[in-house]
């Protein structure tokens, strides 16, 4: 049964480099930058003079985690980061950021599922109604450059008990299905005819003060903690929850996830033998 189900998305890289995400959703995105072989790449950040004193974020096209990312005071600085041999996306720090009550700068960690059907045409959306808080473990201050105050990626605490949820959870829902959307129609996620296929991974948001939503990746290789790492923190429901939707069993259930919307590739791909399990990334 199971060798007709594969755990990753053909088409994936849409997703997950950060200048390909750009071009799906700059309108959910802080105005970005690209530093590509050492020279920008079509429009330039403004003059130190004119953005401010919020910092500014270097990151690594194609990788994740903070460790490709750097944090400067001004535009000026982000080429000194940059190497030849690598593409960059630049963003200056959301206005007005929505903190902690003692300060601290917060990020969403979103989870979203995704499954491809065998026709090769079909794609059902899903998000989870809970989720993770990134807290910085500093109060924020936009002059304090260091990635313990400016980077939060670690898990912090779920999210249910945050009195913004119930606001944010529905246009982080919403923000991801128009990505998702976009991308089918567009044919940059590919069907899989005779295989289903689907991916468990994460988005990154965070809210302003005044209650918008700005979306900054996704990570396709989330960290999913089981019951013995983390008693209390962990991810087995949410696994449990979307194994059942790829692949329902008696008394399964979808538990939190919450289904988002159908979408259709817009053209039908021509019939084709069924794929083999040969791929590495199937289970």
């Amino acid at each position: 049964h199971f060798s007709r189900i594969a755990m990753y998305l053909k088409g994936r890289a849409c997703l997950e480099e950060k200048t390909k995400v750009y071009e799906l959703a700059p309108e959910m995105m802080p105005e970005t930058y690209i530093i590509e072989k050492g020279q920008w790449k079509g429009a330039q950040p403004p003059p130190d003079e004119e953005v401010g004193n919020l910092p500014w974020f270097v990151k690594e096209a194609d990788r994740n985690w903070g460790t490709s990312v750097h944090v400067v005071s001004k535009p000026s600085e982000c080429m000194k980061i940059a190497n030849n041999e690598s593409t960059y996306v630049v963003q200056q720090h959301v206005k007005d950021p929505l903190l902690m009550e003692d300060g601290r700068k917060v990020h969403i960690k979103f989870y979203v599922l995704l499954v491809g059907f065998e026709d090769g045409v079909r794609w059902d959306l899903y998000t989870f109604k809970e989720g993770y808080l990134s807290i910085s473990p500093n109060k924020w201050t936009p002059e304090d450059l260091s990635k313990e105050t400016q980077v939060t990626i670690i898990r912090t605490e779920r999210i249910g008990d945050w009195a913004p949820w119930p606001s944010v959870y529905p246009k982080c829902k919403a923000g991801v299905g128009r990505v998702i959307e976009k991308a089918v129609a567009q044919g940059k996620l590919e069907g899989r005819p005779g295989k289903r296929q689907f991916e468990i991974f994460s988005a990154d948001f965070m809210v302003d003060t005044h209650g918008e939503v700005w979306f900054f990746e996704f990570n396709m290789s989330p960290v999913l903690k089981d019951p013995q790492d983390a008693p209390k923190v962990n991810d087995a429901d949410m696994i449990r929850g979307a194994l059942s939707v790829v692949s329902p069993w008696e008394g399964g259930g979808p538990g939190l996830w919450d289904f988002v919307a159908e979408y259709r590739a817009p053209n039908s791909p021509s019939p084709t033998a069924p794929e083999t399990a040969t791929d590495s990334s199937e289970a």
